[in-house]
């Protein structure tokens, strides 16, 4: 069997547990996500590698060979590596991120904490949300489609929720957004954020922002609204749909663009929200479907393991608001 189908399918197999309120007394081999306040992530020193080799670093990116990837220390301490992510359109031909080196690590340790918490280096409050330290496949798409409505997502303000390592951010401000807001609950995750529009030189345009989705706290007002692969499960996706239904009825609701490439059991939210809308006299204009597109050749971090996966991503796609209505890929 494929190594990436294998890794991918063992997130899902664990997860569908998650679902069903099974686990599996097994230490490395429960995967649960649980919504958490996240703290500063000063603890992440405790598993950071001893390697005192040299940074692999450069100032003189070679755009030609967008598969070299440069290690860095964030802040000094933290092992980061750059991730060059093909976009494939004109105005974005690819972007570079930024992603923890080894997030395989920061994964085991948010499962210790779950299984074993007398004994835990650290506990999984201070961990926080571990997927937001690497790319996903949805933030392509969502790329790909603010890129399709350039002219509306110039000078507007887009709002992004989960942004984790700023693919679909960087392509916002690349776009002209005039501010776009990135939020997230991690604190690393807007660490590795914030260092990449750094780097790309579009940090006067990127507001990283500290945001619980399950607060009372009003999403910020804007022109766009993007959430990329932010379903991790029945919970969230809930909550998702939550913040969808508040954004869309507003007096001038935002454009809303929702990705999902992992498509997990329970996750997808838009029977209830259609339900709500209609309720809200909004149906009719404003009911949300899902349209799928084929990712293909995607290259990213395992997650699970060491090394980086290419694979083949079906990614399911919300759209709406725009002047000229839907997306098609070219």
């Amino acid at each position: 069997m494929n190594l990436v189908i294998l890794s991918s399918r063992f997130i899902q197999f664990v997860l569908l547990f998650q679902k069903a309120s099974c686990f599996i007394p097994i230490k490395r081999f429960i995967l649960t996500y649980e919504h958490t306040h996240s703290n500063e992530y000063s603890t992440f020193e405790t598993f950071r590698s001893n390697n005192k080799n040299k940074d692999d670093d450069t100032n003189n990116h070679n755009s030609n060979d967008i598969s070299r990837r440069i290690k860095r220390k964030l802040n000094g301490k933290i092992p980061i590596m750059s991730r060059t992510v093909p976009i494939n359109v004109d105005d974005i031909p690819y972007i570079t991120i930024w992603e923890l080196q080894k997030p395989s690590k920061l994964m085991e340790m948010w499962w210790s904490a779950d299984l074993d918490s007398a004994s835990s280096v650290v506990s999984k409050e201070k961990i926080g949300d571990p997927f937001g330290v690497v790319m996903w496949p949805g933030s392509i798409l969502a790329s790909r489609v603010l890129a399709r409505h350039k002219t509306e997502v110039l000078n507007s303000t887009v709002l992004i929720l989960g942004a984790g390592t700023g693919v679909e951010v960087q392509a916002s401000a690349i776009l002209g957004a005039k501010k776009v807001i990135a939020t997230d609950i991690s604190k690393l995750t807007l660490k590795l954020l914030r260092y990449g529009a750094e780097q790309a030189g579009l940090d006067k345009a990127i507001e990283p922002l500290y945001f619980d989705l399950y607060s009372n706290e009003k999403l910020p007002e804007c022109d766009i609204v993007v959430a990329a692969d932010v379903l991790y499960n029945e919970e969230l996706a809930a909550q998702i749909g939550k913040r969808c239904v508040e954004v869309l009825s507003r007096p001038c609701p935002p454009k809303l663009i929702v990705t999902d490439s992992q498509r997990f059991h329970g996750t997808d939210f838009l029977e209830d929200v259609n339900a709500e809308l209609l309720q809200l006299g909004l149906g009719t204009s404003s009911k949300l479907e899902w349209e799928y597109f084929n990712l293909e050749n995607i290259t990213g971090s395992g997650v699970l393991i060491e090394g980086d996966q290419t694979y083949n991503a079906k990614t399911r796609l919300v759209s709406i608001g725009w002047s000229n209505c839907g997306y098609a890929e070219n």
